[in-house]
């Protein structure tokens, strides 16, 4: 019976690890768009990664800081894009993202 509980308890806090890790990354992003990616160490580094961002429908323009191992995505005007899809691409590229944010001109 105690193994049985024990199981069971493991498979809970499995479970809730599970579900604390899935995030919803359906949000929709506009503007410029700040891609913080791990990974990212020289310049054939940001081509490949530039080269999988620039097929992101929408997409206007694209800074590469390998230095700061950073991303800026600016957004055609009007258009929306998914943290699922920038995820997506920047796997894609062999990196990994580690913070996705919209920001204002003045936060660059």
């Amino acid at each position: 019976m105690r193994s049985i509980i024990s199981n069971l308890m493991i498979i809970c806090i499995c479970a809730l690890g599970a579900h604390a890790q899935a995030q919803d990354y359906n949000s929709e992003l506009k503007g410029i768009i700040k891609v913080e990616v791990d990974g990212l160490s020289c310049p054939f580094c940001a081509y490949g990664l530039e080269k999988k961002l620039k097929k992101i429908e929408g997409v206007k323009k694209i800074e590469i800081d390998v230095e700061n191992a950073f991303t800026l995505l600016t957004l055609l005007d009007g258009k929306t894009i998914s943290e699922t899809t920038i995820r997506k691409k920047v796997k894609e590229a062999g990196f990994t993202v580690r913070k996705i944010e919209e920001i204002t001109d003045e936060g660059k």
